[in-house]
């Protein structure tokens, strides 16, 4: 277990341990539930470019602002910064209400996905959490009026595709971006929680029915109950490699509420995605000494995953980030899953799904479609003798 920077119950100061003095600063901030003194922590050579260079990569400037905040702690550039994220999450809320208000009126049903939501619902505040865009949940038959309505607000989408490509699309990927004046990616509609090629399927109505309705300054609008949330928040850090430390925040946060743990775990089972939140929970007691809930300790641990949990919480302070398009990064993905089979459909469906990619390297009409899976197809084996 990796001695993170954490306090200790008998003095109230923190630990420190193996990692490098800037990380060892920012874990400790991810799970400073009792303000406790950051001092020892401060050390005389601590590179504070790189702490804020850090804190920016992993999406936490607001829990460092935070800390050193109620430390009574003067810097000016952290300052700086946490005051514009601050004006941004006001921004996005004020966005995020005006689509609220517009689906309302078309009667398009949504939940609000991560965003100003999850801070919401996480730490009481949009500004306590660091966030680039807004993503909507809705369900894929309403997938073409919520896009008519966004429209309709000024949002420009990022892509056009020809009635073809776009019922593959609505098939086999699980979200549309959009843009707003200079901004390309403000808003995310999303129809599904991962692409179809990743081979685990959420029930959208499900999700639905089991939301919950908060407020957001002032502005009733619902969001994922807290069980579904612990699992979308784990298969999104797996698809991500886990490679932000404000993820796992938000996974140590939401673990302090009171869940449902045996209906997670057996969710998870169903979704073939208990390693992802078994892993998840790992990096977490490595990280801040969390002990796990006790339906995923009484559970075996999965083949690989105290391993891949390791590696995760060895790599994170070095800032990397995952090259999605890169064949290394789908071997990655399919070794988070425990079973055969979906590992087996998550090749299948990445080899011989076209997609975007592929309808922009070449322009087909509509009634060659068809051959774009080859197309698919070539260019995969082209990347994997490159490889």
């Amino acid at each position: 277990m990796a001695a993170a920077a954490q306090v200790d119950w008998k003095t109230g100061r923190p630990r420190i341990g193996r990692f490098e003095p800037e990380f060892e600063l920012l874990v400790a901030c991810c799970d400073n539930t009792k303000k406790s003194d950051l001092t020892p922590l401060l050390a005389p050579d601590l590179d504070w470019d790189r702490v804020l260079k850090s804190a920016e990569h992993h999406r936490l400037l607001p829990a460092l602002f935070e800390a050193f905040t109620s430390q009574n702690q003067s810097l000016a550039e952290l300052r700086e910064r946490a005051r514009n994220h601050a004006w941004r999450s006001l921004q996005f809320t004020a966005e995020l209400k005006k689509i609220a208000r517009c689906f309302k009126q078309h009667g398009i049903p949504f939940l609000a996905h991560k965003g100003p939501a999850l801070a919401q619902v996480l730490y009481g505040d949009p500004a306590r959490r660091q966030f680039g865009d807004l993503d909507l949940l809705v369900k894929p038959a309403d997938v073409p009026q919520a896009r008519t309505a966004l429209v309709e607000l000024g949002y420009e989408p990022g892509l056009r595709l020809s009635p073809v490509q776009e019922n593959s699309y609505l098939h086999s990927g699980y979200e549309y971006v959009f843009g707003l004046n200079s901004e390309p990616n403000l808003v995310e509609l999303q129809w599904q929680i991962v692409p179809r090629f990743c081979a685990i399927k959420f029930e959208m109505q499900a999700l639905f029915e089991r939301s919950i309705e908060i407020e957001v300054d002032g502005a009733r609008i619902r969001t994922l109950g807290y069980e579904d949330q612990m699992l979308v928040l784990s298969v999104h850090a797996a698809k991500h490699e886990w490679a932000q430390l404000g993820m796992l925040r938000d996974i140590v946060t939401l673990a302090r509420f009171d869940l449902d743990w045996t209906w997670i775990v057996t969710e998870a089972c169903r979704l073939g995605i208990f390693k992802i939140l078994q892993v998840s929970l790992l990096v977490v007691r490595e990280l801040f000494f969390r002990e796990l809930p006790e339906a995923v300790e009484s559970m075996p641990v999965v083949r690989g995953a105290a391993k891949l949990a390791h590696t995760v919480v060895t790599k994170l302070q070095s800032n990397y980030g995952p090259d999605t398009e890169s064949l290394l990064y789908f071997r990655a993905q399919l070794q988070t899953r425990e079973r055969w089979r979906d590992r087996t459909q998550f090749a299948w469906r990445l080899a011989t799904t076209p997609g975007v990619q592929e309808w922009k390297a070449i322009r087909m009409p509509d009634r060659f479609f068809a051959l774009y899976r080859g197309l698919r197809i070539a260019r995969l084996i082209r990347r994997l003798v490159k490889g």
